[in-house]
């Protein structure tokens, strides 16, 4: 049985440790439960398709990925009794005048020809967007897509490990490090050493260091990201769409009146996790532009993550340069609940030899991994 280690037990991880299980592979995840990681503190958007990035590359990635979540979801729903954390509420897309609707609404049906599962699109008043998301100001209209989903990072990790430990995977609590010997990598574990046919590397901002070991180094940095837990116990959100105003935070509506918003994007705070009030400060303000009520509402808690970067934002999918049984997945940024399953099952697909049906060679390790 061919042995796979997997260093990292957020949503690369473990939804690969989860892939791998069902192939009957042996598998072993390493997890050293870091208190920043990112997967544990975020709250997901799956609506990629009104996306105004540029970056072409990201979006054919995040559209597969999107396609290929209520695969992931059907399939888990068979092997775990516990909550997946996710549910497709539709999305509204929010803008404040006819004229910018009526662009969005045309991107969002150009795009619908290559990404059928965006569903159902419609241009909606600021009344009818009212109705859909009683909180939203008064001012602003909506296009809505259908196809649109939440996930909440913590409750689908819990899941994957669930399904994937009930195929027969380890997960082992620790900090791992690699150790080269000769031409061989081992995975060491305080004074445990595991041999592998296959190394996966899914270590989120902590890259750098695990590989420093085998003499590479990582183009990754640390950036942290702040979520608020608002509390509404008079409202009934259960079935709300997340929101996308035209800002860089969101809206993402979970059950029983508990609604997440944010988040920052701070890129020299290192691994630094502590909560702050500019923070606080800056997302009640952005998001109160489009639901004024935030304001009003109980923070029940602020959630600090460390998301991994790369220099120009682009992830990174493969092998290492100098080793190719050892494959990584890095760098998906915020991005990283939306791309992260559809990711770990490039890397279970590369493993196995078989061809992609995403292009992933603008995602080379070697942009971002020397020696």
């Amino acid at each position: 049985m061919e042995k796979i280690v997997i260093i990292g037990g957020g949503i690369v991880g473990m939804t690969a440790a989860y892939l791998l299980s069902k192939q009957q592979k042996e598998v072993i995840v390493i997890d050293k439960q870091e208190r920043g990681q990112a997967t544990y503190a975020a709250a997901g958007i799956i609506c990629p398709w009104l996306s105004k990035r540029r970056n072409k590359v990201w979006y054919e990635l995040a559209k597969d990925s999107a396609r290929y979540y209520p695969e992931l979801i059907k399939q888990l729903a068979q092997d775990t009794t516990k909550n997946t954390g996710y549910k497709m509420v539709g999305a509204l897309c929010l803008r404040d005048t006819e004229e910018k609707l009526i662009e969005l609404e045309q991107i969002a049906r150009s795009r619908k020809e290559e990404a059928p599962e965006i569903g159902e699109i419609k241009r909606l008043t600021p009344s009818e967007t009212q109705n859909m998301f009683p909180i939203v100001a008064s001012d602003f209209g909506s296009v809505y897509v259908s196809g649109g989903a939440r996930v909440d990072g913590a409750a689908l990790v819990a899941a994957l490990q669930d399904a994937a430990m009930k195929q027969g995977a380890t997960v082992i609590h620790g900090k791992a490090r690699l150790e080269k010997k000769s031409e061989t990598v081992q995975v060491v574990v305080k004074e445990q050493h595991w041999m592998a046919d296959k190394i996966i590397l899914a270590a989120g901002a902590w890259l750098p260091e695990l590989i420093q070991p085998l003499g590479l180094q990582a183009a990754i940095h640390p950036q942290k990201g702040q979520l608020l837990h608002l509390e509404w116990n008079e409202q009934v959100t259960n079935d709300w769409p997340v929101v996308l105003p035209p800002s860089a935070k969101s809206i993402v509506p979970f059950d029983d009146g508990r609604m997440i918003i944010g988040a920052t994007h701070e890129n020299e705070e290192g691994f630094d996790l502590e909560p702050t009030e500019t923070a606080k400060v800056e997302i009640l303000d952005e998001i109160a532009r489009f639901a004024p009520e935030v304001k009003h509402t109980k923070i029940a808690e602020i959630r600090v993550g460390t998301r991994p970067f790369t220099p120009d934002f682009t992830p990174i999918i493969g092998t290492l340069p100098t080793a190719k049984s050892i494959f990584v997945a890095n760098g998906l940024g915020s991005s990283g609940l939306t791309t992260g399953p559809y990711v770990a099952k490039l890397l279970v697909d590369l493993i196995a030899g078989k061809k992609s049906q995403t292009d992933i060679t603008d995602f080379d390790p070697s942009n971002a991994i020397t020696s």
